[in-house]
């Protein structure tokens, strides 16, 4: 594919999805409920993705000490992870315009990031599809390759001698799994 087909699919990707996950509106029949912390203290086992947990779902829900549909959290931590999918994408398609100055090895694993953020924010906007009807048919897979491209985005920056975009890529492979995590609430 080439660089501009690649630039113009990136431009027209998902990363914008709206919809689901305002508050009590993604209430979904059969869904737990329960306040930010105890989803949070159930979604995560280590302190550090506890924190961000809170933080993310603080920030995306009015009164974290009231009980919610699970399902809420779900929504607001898969737009957190597709938001910043779609900053560290951006980052990449900078790097490819403005840097001429790129290593092959660099701009093969930029373009690659591109191609695999493209798809991960396809992943990552199913899921926000299927929270909107409250359908978990397919869920767990569509999270899954949402994070599995973010990870092979990392893997291709590790390999750099020093990327800007490997900070970027560590958050957004956080936040896909906090996403998957808090999706797990549901039983997925």
């Amino acid at each position: 594919m080439s660089l501009l087909a690649l630039l113009v699919l990136a431009a027209v990707s998902p990363a914008a999805v709206t919809g689901a996950g305002d508050d009590d509106k993604s209430a979904c029949p059969g869904a737990p409920s329960m306040a930010v912390e105890a989803a949070c203290r159930t979604a995560c086992g280590t302190q550090a993705m506890y924190d961000m947990c809170k933080d993310e779902l603080a920030a995306a829900v009015p009164d974290p000490l009231r009980d919610r549909d699970v399902t809420v959290y779900a929504v607001a931590g898969e737009k957190g992870a597709l938001a910043s999918v779609g900053a560290t994408q951006d980052a990449a398609i900078r790097l490819l315009l403005r840097n001429s100055s790129l290593s092959g090895e660099e701009r093969d694993a930029y373009v690659e990031c591109v191609e695999a953020y493209t798809t991960a924010e396809h992943a990552m906007g199913n899921v926000l599809d299927k929270l909107g009807v409250c359908s978990r048919d397919g869920l767990a897979a569509d999270y899954k390759d949402g994070l599995l491209d973010i990870e092979s985005c990392r893997d291709r920056v590790l390999k750099l001698p020093a990327s800007p975009l490997y900070a970027m890529v560590l958050v957004d492979r956080n936040k896909a799994a906090l996403a998957f995590f808090l999706g797990e609430l549901l039983g997925i």
